[in-house]
């Protein structure tokens, strides 16, 4: 997969809004960790499921120890994280592209997104209740 810094500006395919970039993480660069939100992977995997932008080939996570345990991490509970995106807008009306992918990253490689991407989620999962 591509890396993108976080936070910078959405150029993985052409888009008719501006959106910023979030978590395509890459072995080569260093991450932010830390302890997600309380909720955020639900949030995140919620928002998987409604992938977008989806391609043709799988991503395969290059945070794992070996490619049979990346293999094994293309799906998160039943929801296949391989390929597309997820896309939320904050309450200031920033939108964020992430690959779908980030769920796997926070809840199994302590990737912390920023702040307000994470917000940005947590508050749809609040819509969507």
């Amino acid at each position: 997969m591509t890396y993108y810094p976080d936070l910078s500006a959405y150029a993985y395919s052409e888009s008719d809004e501006p959106m910023l970039n979030v978590g395509w993480l890459s072995r080569d660069h260093d991450y932010r960790r830390g302890e997600a939100p309380k909720g955020l992977t639900k949030a995140l995997a919620k928002l998987a499921k409604e992938s977008v932008n989806i391609q043709r080939g799988m991503h395969f996570c290059e945070l794992c120890p070996s490619f049979q345990v990346a293999r094994e991490n293309t799906s998160w509970n039943d929801i296949f994280i391989g390929s597309g995106e997820i896309h939320v807008t904050g309450p200031r009306g920033t939108t964020y592209a992430a690959p779908a992918m980030i769920v796997h990253y926070v809840d199994s490689h302590s990737y912390l997104p920023p702040e307000d991407f994470c917000n940005a989620a947590l508050q749809a999962l609040r819509h969507d209740n």
